[in-house]
C-alpha cells in the first residue's frame, strides 16, 4: 500500500511537470510573412552605394577617451557629413523634415506625422566610438573600413554606426516611398554616448518641450542594445532575438585607507597595501546575491523554453522546482551569471612609494553592474559588510541606477511591434523559427537619459552576434556582416512603416507583416 501511494504521488508530480513543459509552454505559432512579400512588398538593398557612404562614415575617428576627452574635429567632420549626405531630407521635406543642431554636435531628426493624436516615437543612436588600444592586434587598420566578401572591418561597425547609418537610410528610403508618415517619430544621433550623455540629455530636453513629451508620453523609444544570437543555448538551433526592456545600473566606487609611514627593514603588518589586497580578494570571492527571477531574465528564460528539447525543457518549464539548479547554471559563465546578479570588477589599484618605505596608503577602485533588483545604496552596504573593515573609506565615484523594466508582451502595442518587425525581417526557416524574447542590458545607453518621455525603453540592435562575435564588440577586429547591415536595413524600415498602424488587431498583423 506504501509504494503504491509512492507510485501514484510520483505519477501525479511526472504529469504536472510534463504538463507545463508541453502544454503551458507552448511555441508561438504566430509566424509573419518575411518583408519581401509584406505591404508594397518594399525590401532594401545594401548595395555598393550604401556600403561607399558606410565606409565613409566609419572612417572618422570619432574616437570618446572620457568625459570632455573626444576627438572633437573628428565628430564635427562626421556630423557635417550626415547634415551633407542626407541634406536633401530637409530640403526636398521641408515641410514636415526639420534638423537640430544639440549640444553643439548631436544631432535631432524631426519628422511630422499627418495625424497628431498619434503619438511619436524616437529613435536613438550615437557617432562615437571607443578606442581601437593596440593596433597589432587588429587584421586590419581600425578606420580603414576594409570589406571583404563576408565582412565590414572597423571600430564602430557593432557599436554605433552600423544602428546609425541603417536608421538614417530607412529614413531616407520611407520618406523616398511613402512620403509624409502618419506617425511623427525622430531619429536622435549623439556625440558623446561612450563618455559624457551630453548629447542625450540635450536631445531629451528638447522632446521634452514637443507634444506628448512633455509629461512621458512617447509611444516608444528605440536604441542600441541587445542583438540576436545563435548557438549559445544547449539543443537550440533557432536564433534568440533579445530586446532589452531593461538596462543594468552603473556604479565606481574607490577604497582607500591611509596610515602611518615606516621603513621596510621594521614593517608594521599588515600594511596598507596588505589590508587593501585583503578587501579585494573578499570583494572577488564573494559574490553579490543573485536576484534571479527578479528581472527579466526569467521571461527570457520562459521565451525560450518551448523550443528546448527534453530533458531541458522539462527542466526549464518548471523553475518554481529547479530553479537552485539553474542558478547554478547560470553562475558558471560569467556571460551569464551577470543576468542574474550585480558583477564586481576591481579595475584601479595603486599604492607605495618607493621599495623600502611602507606605503602611507592604498587604494583600489570597484566597478559593479547593478542588476535591476539592487541600487547603489544596496551595493554599497553588501560591499561593507564583505570587507568588514572600517579602515578602508570608501567613496563613491559615479552612481547610475539600474533603469525600470519597461512593458513588454503582446498586450503592449509598441513591444509587439517590434516583436513583429523582428519576425518579419529575420525569419528565415519555418522549421527554426526565430525566437523573439524579453531581456537584459548589461552595458548602458543613452536611452537611460530618455525616461522622462516614454516608460517603453527599448533597447536592440538588428545584428546576429555568434560566439566569436561577443569579444569584438569594444575589442579587437571589431566586423559586420554586409548580411547583418540588409537586414539592419529592413528592420528600421519597416519599423517605421509598421508603427503607421494606429493598434494592432490580429488580422490586420497577419497581412501586413
Amino acid at each position: 500500500m506504501f509504494w503504491k501511494t509512492i507510485l501514484i504521488v510520483f505519477s501525479i508530480f511526472l504529469s504536472i511537470l510534463l504538463y507545463r513543459a508541453y502544454v503551458v509552454f507552448t511555441p508561438d505559432k504566430t509566424i509573419f510573412e518575411s518583408c519581401l512579400s509584406s505591404t508594397g512588398n518594399h525590401s532594401l538593398k545594401f548595395d555598393q552605394n550604401r556600403l561607399r557612404t558606410f565606409q565613409k562614415l566609419l572612417q572618422f575617428q570619432t574616437i570618446s577617451y572620457g568625459v570632455n576627452k573626444q576627438n572633437f574635429d573628428e565628430i564635427k567632420k562626421c556630423r557635417n557629413f550626415i547634415k551633407e549626405h542626407y541634406h536633401d531630407l530637409v530640403t526636398n521635406y521641408s515641410e514636415f523634415v526639420d534638423l537640430y543642431d544639440i549640444a553643439e554636435y548631436s544631432l535631432l531628426y524631426s519628422i511630422q506625422g499627418k495625424n497628431l493624436n498619434l503619438k511619436p516615437f524616437l529613435f536613438s543612436a550615437h557617432m562615437d566610438v571607443v578606442p581601437a588600444r593596440d593596433l597589432n592586434r587588429w587584421k586590419y587598420p581600425p578606420f580603414d573600413a576594409h570589406t571583404d566578401k563576408d565582412f565590414i572591418y572597423a571600430r564602430g561597425t557593432l557599436d554605433d554606426k552600423g544602428n546609425l547609418f541603417a536608421m538614417m537610410e530607412a529614413l531616407k528610403e520611407y520618406l523616398h516611398a511613402y512620403g509624409q508618415p502618419s506617425r511623427t517619430f525622430y531619429v536622435a544621433l549623439t556625440h558623446n554616448e561612450e563618455a559624457g550623455h551630453s548629447g542625450a540629455m540635450g536631445i531629451a530636453h528638447h522632446l521634452s518641450q514637443q507634444p506628448f513629451g512633455h509629461n512621458g508620453q512617447f509611444e516608444f523609444v528605440l536604441d542600441e542594445g541587445t542583438t540576436i544570437l545563435e548557438e549559445v543555448f544547449p539543443t537550440l538551433n533557432n536564433p534568440i532575438a533579445i530586446i532589452g526592456v531593461a538596462e543594468k545600473g552603473y556604479m565606481s566606487i574607490k577604497y582607500r585607507i591611509d596610515m602611518a609611514s615606516g621603513h621596510s627593514s621594521m614593517p608594521s603588518a599588515p600594511t596598507a597595501i596588505g589590508i587593501l589586497a585583503r578587501a579585494v580578494d573578499k570583494l572577488e570571492s564573494k559574490l553579490q546575491p543573485s536576484q534571479f527571477g527578479r528581472g527579466p531574465e526569467l521571461s527570457l528564460l520562459h521565451g525560450v523554453t518551448p523550443y528546448l528539447k527534453f530533458p531541458l525543457r522539462l527542466v526549464m518549464s518548471n523553475i518554481w522546482l529547479f530553479g537552485p539548479v539553474i542558478q547554478w547554471v547560470l553562475s558558471q559563465k560569467p556571460g551569464t551569471d551577470a543576468l542574474q546578479r550585480t558583477t564586481t570588477a576591481v579595475t584601479f589599484i595603486s599604492g607605495g612609494e618607493k621599495d623600502n618605505v611602507l606605503p602611507t596608503s592604498a587604494s583600489a577602485t570597484v566597478n559593479h553592474r547593478i542588476h535591476t533588483a539592487d541600487s547603489c545604496q544596496k551595493i554599497l552596504e553588501n560591499n561593507r559588510r564583505i570587507i568588514n573593515d572600517d579602515r578602508l573609506i570608501s567613496h563613491i565615484n559615479s552612481c547610475s541606477e539600474p533603469s525600470p523594466i519597461s512593458p513588454y508582451g503582446k498586450h503592449i502595442y509598441s513591444y509587439h511591434i517590434l516583436e513583429q518587425t523582428i519576425r518579419q525581417t529575420f525569419e528565415k526557416d519555418h522549421h527554426q523559427p526565430i525566437i523573439v524574447v524579453p531581456g537584459l542590458m548589461l552595458g548602458a545607453t543613452d536611452s537611460k537619459l530618455y525616461t522622462n518621455l516614454s516608460k517603453n525603453l527599448y533597447r536592440f540592435s538588428p545584428f546576429v552576434y555568434r560566439h566569436d562575435d561577443l569579444d569584438r564588440l569594444h575589442g579587437d577586429n571589431e566586423r559586420i556582416r554586409h548580411s547583418d547591415m540588409q537586414r539592419g536595413l529592413n528592420f528600421y524600415f519597416h519599423v517605421i512603416l509598421n508603427n503607421q498602424l494606429e493598434n494592432i488587431p490580429e488580422t490586420e498583423l497577419k497581412s501586413e507583416l
